[in-house]
Parts: structure tokens; sequence; C-alpha cells
């Protein structure tokens, strides 16, 4: 069998923004097999700040979402072709039977594994790729991995250190008074059926259709409940615009929990109802000035009393790209949620990185949280990192790393 670096196909591109050079294997006269993927890990530096617990700092390696991915396609002719993509996370800097938190029986192979990553199988045309399976809804959405050559309005970083993500960290949390709500609950949807459209003139788009998004259907019903296996669901479109210098972004979704109704508010599964608009603009000299706002509304979340919690974020994220290097900052700040007042949070990204190939990179990063008193937002992976313990209600969170990231 013939091998050779080149980039995955555009249909992956299209579904999963972490993907990188891959190993490509014919097989037969007309399937191709990719393999690549992701090793990211740091050491780190991290605190605890505006706090007086007693333990407020820890120094640690870290694994910053390391994945390998399988992927490939079959032509079936006239233009069509079978596509496949399984992806399955790992963690360099444990063992998959280490505790998430000492003393608990949760343990990092709860989150990583066999195809526990964007897997799906579909097909491929002149009418994009259609394909049904595991697949990042949202969370991910305006951000770019310029060494791949994947634009969006938002972060743009070649390398990054996990915890540090405003777009995971904020975009995608809204807090209230029962803490930091995740905006579907999990950074893969499950049960999806996506279809994502071809590029014309720039444009792309997307769109997806989950019963439910966090697990097997029908999960939430309950003796008491009025359940109904066929309520629910949660719907998903995104636009996006990439031509020349400017990047643009628009994404909705709105979720309704499957099965139980829950009467009472925040005692289970909330619905949820969100959206994120973003432009970005590169110019000649290689300087990208992002804006990204997200709004996102969570259905009778302020626990004790009905209402919804709304939550505003705006991020402005600057990079800029010279030879080898590249230095980033980004400002991120989330207004306080409706009903709860100083319930927000600013974090502020500083990051340089060096490539020493166009696969493989090295950087410092610098971020710092910052929670309003009753603010409660808290670093991506943080259930991983300082023993276990997310920054409370009012506490802050600092981070300095060294970080590694090799595309294969």
């Amino acid at each position: 069998m013939q091998q050779r670096l080149k980039p995955m196909a555009l249909a992956i591109c299209l579904a999963a923004p972490l993907l990188g050079n891959a190993a490509e294997f014919n097989v037969g006269s007309n399937t191709v097999i990719n393999l690549g993927g992701l090793f990211a890990v740091g050491a780190k530096s991290a605190e605890v700040t505006d706090t007086a617990r007693a333990v407020q700092r820890e120094s640690r390696v870290d694994d910053n979402t390391s994945r390998v991915i399988i992927s490939g396609n079959t032509d079936l002719g006239n233009g069509l072709k079978a596509i496949f993509r399984l992806e399955s996370r790992f963690t360099a800097d444990t063992r998959p039977s280490t505790p998430l938190v000492p003393g608990s029986t949760t343990n990092v192979g709860a989150g990583t594994g066999w195809a526990d990553g964007d897997t799906w199988a579909g097909l491929a045309g002149d009418f994009g790729s259609v394909y049904f399976g595991k697949s990042t809804l949202y969370y991910a959405d305006t951000m770019a991995i310029p060494n791949l050559g994947i634009k969006g309005a938002g972060e743009s970083y070649r390398i990054w250190d996990g915890n540090g993500l405003s777009t995971f960290n904020m975009l995608s949390q809204v807090g209230t008074k029962g803490g930091v709500l995740t905006t579907l609950g999990i950074t893969r949807s499950q049960n999806v059926v996506r279809w994502d459209t071809p590029t014309v003139k720039g444009f792309d788009g997307s769109l997806a259709y989950t019963k439910n998004a966090s697990g097997d259907e029908n999960h939430f019903g309950c003796a008491g409940c009025a359940a109904d296996y066929e309520s629910g669901g949660t719907w998903y479109g995104r636009l996006r615009y990439n031509e020349g210098p400017i990047s643009a972004s628009m994404s909705v979704f709105h979720t309704k929990v499957q099965g139980a109704v829950v009467t009472a508010p925040y005692l289970g599964p909330l619905d949820k109802t969100g959206y994120r608009a973003g432009v970005a603009y590169t110019f000649p000299t290689n300087l990208k000035v992002g804006l990204v706002y997200d709004n996102t509304n969570v259905h009778n979340g302020i626990p004790g009393a009905t209402g919804d919690a709304k939550r505003g974020v705006f991020s402005i994220p600057v990079s800029y790209m010279w030879d080898k290097h590249a230095a980033y900052l980004t400002y991120t700040r989330a207004g306080s949620t409706s009903n709860l007042d100083s319930s927000g949070a600013k974090q502020l990204n500083l990051g340089y990185d060096y490539a020493f190939a166009k696969n493989t990179f090295i950087g410092v990063f610098f971020t710092q949280l910052k929670n309003d008193s009753n603010g409660s937002y808290s670093p991506f992976l943080s259930n991983s990192a300082l023993g276990g313990s997310a920054p409370k209600t009012g506490e802050g969170f600092r981070q300095i790393s060294l970080d590694i990231n090799y595309w294969f």
C-alpha cells in the first residue's frame, strides 16, 4: 500500500475543527483510509484566586484533548462517496483508570476511549455531506485553526491550553445560582443527523437534529413524570462565510429535553436556546482582529424561582503571525445572568507559539479568569485539574503553561 502525508478530506474538515495531517492508505481501487490525530500536552502552574481555601496552587502535566482519528471514503461512482470518521480520545498524562478527583469512582476513562470523539458515517456528493452519529454542535463555532487552513471569526490558536479556551470557558457556559451550566451538556452531541453544505463563493452551512444530545433516548423519563419518548429534541444551524480577509458566522440552537417534563425549576435537565455570531478581518500584515457574541437562555434555570437564566458574552480575539512565530490576545466578558446580580465574569488570554514544522508547535499561555461576586464560570476540563476543584462562586483562576501540539 502506498503511504503519503496530506490534509484530511474537505468533508471531514467541515464536520469537526480539530484535525491534522493524515497518513493515507489506498485500500483497493476505490477506497482511501486516513490515519491521523493530535498529541496535545502541557506543563502547567495553576491557582484558584480570590479565595481563602487552604490549598490554592498546584503544578502538573495536563492533556489538552489528544486524539487519534481514522477516516476514509469509498468512491461509489457518479460523484457519490461513502464517508466515515472514527475519533478516539486519550490522555497523554494519565492512565484511563486514574480518578478525575482523588478518592472518587469516576476516572479519566469516563471521558476518553475508543470512538468517544466525533464518530459518524454517511454520504458525500455535490449536495455536500449527510452523516449519522456523534458530532460537535455549537461549542466550537467561530474557532479557527490556521495551521490546518480552517478559518473562523473567533480564537485562532495554532496551539492551546485546554483550560484556557474562552470559547469553552465563557461562550459555552451560563452561570446560575446552581453553578455553571454548559450549553448542550456535552461537547460531542449524540444521536445526530447532520447535513453540511458544499462551499459556494465562500459560504457554507450546517443543519443538524438530535432527539437527545446528551445520551440515550428517553433517558430522563421517570416515575410520576409526564414522559413522552417522542417529545423533545435539539435543532442546530450554522452559516459561515470565509473569503479573502473576512471570516463571519452565525449559529443557533434550540433544545427541548426529551422524556420527562420538569415541573419545578432546576430539578432536572433544562431546555435551552442560544445564538452565536462573529466576524473577523485579517490585515495584509497577518494581524487578525475579531468580535464574537454569544447569547444563551436556560429556561427555568434559576433555582427556587420560575424564570429563565439569560446571559450575553462577547469576546475580542487578536492574533498576529510572522515567520514561524505567532502571538495571541483574547479578552472575553460575560454579563450578569438575568435575575442574579454580579454573576458575570471576565477572562484574559495571552499566548505565544513557535512552529518547528507545519504540524509541530510549542507555546506559552497565560490565562486569568475572574468571576464577579456571584459568578461561577470555570476553566474547561477543570474537573481533571486543581485536584478536581473548579473555582467556586466568586473565585477566579490563573494559569501559565508550556504546551506542545503535534499533529500527525
